[in-house]
């Protein structure tokens, strides 16, 4: 963010998954716009955009998220998810971590939401002199996603609807290539935001195909003269996959 984008005073991530961009945006003190569509990675997001150290500090020992406050709920989920993964988070971390080194929120929105459908966009209404969108479309069907029981599903549902921020009725289902969801949250934010800097994740699919060429020029395709200075970064191999890039470029007004 500070080497690509750094006059940026509104960070979008209309894929935000777990909430790494929520985090930069808030140690960098940027409002954030998050979308997702699992109801269990929202609450991750949520809850590391907007969370403080008083809500893990009343953060209930049982598991169930009945708390009435929601992001203690969503807290409650997060903390549920990393108890089945190879590093669980305890409560005593979170309230370590968030009394250490969380900043204060600067206008977080996290939605539920489809980011592909344009309707989800017309709620975002902060005004930026200069957006960045960072998002990481996914690279294939067996992109990595939280395996939960439905019960924790559930009550991750419930806490998006308690804090408002319920705006789809289910997770993901069917898989759009690469190209299609990356071009259109991009043209989506671009109806909305006025000049930004765009910056895609991408590892090669499943099948091992590359799609940067492909993302590249659907975007010109689709924004026109809109696109500027469109480039592609390569920063190693990071996972079984290969190539880790950036799809890089600037959209302006």
């Amino acid at each position: 963010m500070r080497d690509l984008c750094p006059e940026a005073d509104l960070f979008v991530d209309p894929l935000a998954g777990g909430g790494s961009s929520a985090c930069a945006a808030r140690l960098l003190g940027l409002s954030f716009f998050g979308l997702e569509l699992d109801p269990i990675l929202a609450c991750v997001c949520l809850a590391k955009s907007t969370a403080i150290a008083d809500h893990a500090r009343v953060l209930p020992p049982s598991a169930t998220p009945s708390h009435d406050e929601p992001v203690v709920s969503c807290l409650a989920v997060t903390r549920r998810l990393s108890a089945g993964t190879d590093h669980p988070v305890s409560s005593a971390a979170m309230l370590a971590d968030l009394e250490r080194d969380a900043p204060a929120p600067t206008l977080p929105l996290v939605l539920w939401a489809d980011a592909t459908q344009a309707t989800v966009w017309d709620e975002l209404h902060v005004e930026a002199q200069h957006a960045v969108l960072y998002t990481s479309p996914p690279f294939g069907i067996n992109s990595p996603r939280p395996q939960a029981p439905s019960e924790l599903y559930a009550d991750a549902v419930t806490a998006l609807a308690s804090a408002e921020a319920a705006r789809a009725s289910a997770g993901p289902d069917t898989f759009a290539s690469y190209e299609e969801i990356a071009t259109s949250v991009v043209v989506h934010a671009a109806r909305k935001l006025g000049r930004a800097t765009v910056i895609l994740e991408h590892e090669p699919a499943d099948d091992g195909s590359d799609a940067r060429g492909s993302t590249a020029r659907l975007l010109l395709d689709s924004l026109g003269d809109r696109v500027e200075s469109l480039r592609i970064l390569e920063c190693g191999a990071y996972s079984p996959r290969g190539q880790f890039s950036l799809i890089v470029c600037e959209v302006r007004p």
